[in-house]
């Protein structure tokens, strides 16, 4: 039985966030594992945990006048006596504690490294390409190492929901739902998604499952565009599984994504793909094979792209079957969680 603490320290949902849920949910489940998540109080976090049975401690994860999370981590360490301690991004990482443990930074994202030198052992980053960005600025090798997301399969049926949802959601039978899940952010590309749905026939539909700070200039773009009465803003979804069952294709046009997430919601949710040819997204897809990329900042592009697609079926299965295989061999929970059980028992002190 391997011991471990999980650190993390936001306030509110995010892809990392949700990352960290599903990956709490499935090490709690596991029969090697005894797990304690530390969150933040009275975050979005806590009351998933609390909701699916995971084990927490709740903390403040204050700012720099924070003197309370320290004692409080170290208290809860002290009393657990962990294997592993892993924290989520900067803020947690300022509390790990030291100890008789292994201490392991988990990095989705290019973070200042500043504020994991002298906090943590080692580093765990989802994609050879952070794993590169770690060694350069100053990282040892063996201390730097990638393991990638992964994403649960939904729940068997979920496919039933199709046209309940697509009728709740306002669309019609011959409408082709392009559906993208994630932050209203610059770096997300919705607004090439939603310039690329100005020239694209008026059956077709764009849902976006997320929020964000750009809500509202979105929403104007979509209005000045003359395309927002064919946009359904779903907001914060702590399941996309309905949406992906009333979708046709699944759009991931980021400026850069450090791997893509979405990507694989897309995969095993059986929704073909089309990805903007940068970072993850450029590693994970095979073009032709398990999607389909376009340049980066090419709203013409995804527009053709979204056309080939929705008018070649065959295409759609072959996709749909090639990214389904290669999730199961490569990005499954199985295979993801037991890539990290063996890294925690070799790290462990």
């Amino acid at each position: 039985m391997i011991k471990v603490i999980q650190m993390i320290g936001a306030a509110k949902p995010g892809g990392a966030e949700m990352f960290a849920y599903r990956f709490l949910v499935a090490l709690n489940k596991h029969p090697e594992v005894d797990v304690l998540a530390v969150v933040r109080k009275d975050s979005w976090m806590e009351g998933l945990l609390r909701e699916a049975g995971v084990p927490h401690k709740s903390v403040p994860f204050g700012g720099i006048f924070d003197w309370r999370t320290g004692g409080m981590v170290r208290r809860i360490a002290k009393e657990f006596q962990p294997h592993v301690v892993m924290s989520w991004m900067n803020r947690a990482t300022r509390f790990v504690p030291k100890g008789a443990w292994a201490t392991v930074g988990r990095l989705g994202g290019f973070y200042d490294l500043k504020y994991y030198r002298g906090k943590v052992e080692r580093l765990v980053c989802n994609t050879e390409e952070l794993c590169n960005y770690c060694r350069t600025n100053g990282w040892q090798a063996d201390k730097v190492t990638m393991i990638s997301n992964f994403i649960p399969a939904p729940a068997q049926g979920w496919k039933d929901v199709r046209d309940a949802k697509r009728r709740e959601l306002g669309f019609a039978p011959t409408d082709v739902v392009c559906v993208m899940a994630g932050r209203l952010h610059k770096v997300k590309g919705v607004d090439l998604a939603l310039t690329a749905l100005a020239h694209l026939p008026e059956n077709f539909k764009l849902l976006l499952v997320g929020e964000g700070p750009l809500r509202e200039e979105l929403t104007e773009l979509a209005k000045t565009l003359g395309v927002n009465d064919r946009v359904v803003w779903a907001g914060w979804q702590d399941s996309v599984t309905p949406f992906a069952a009333a979708s046709d294709i699944w759009l991931a046009p980021s400026r850069h994504e450090p791997l893509g997430n979405t990507c694989l919601d897309g995969w095993i949710h059986e929704v073909p793909v089309i990805v903007a040819d940068t970072g993850g997204l450029a590693m994970l897809v095979d073009e032709g094979a398990t999607g389909l990329k376009v340049p980066v900042e090419d709203s013409a592009a995804l527009r053709d792209a979204i056309l080939k697609l929705a008018n070649d079926t065959g295409l759609q299965t072959n996709l749909v079957n090639g990214a389904l295989a290669k999730f199961n061999r490569e990005y499954s929970e199985d295979v993801i969680v037991g890539q990290y059980l063996a890294y925690y028992t070799k790290i462990s002190k």
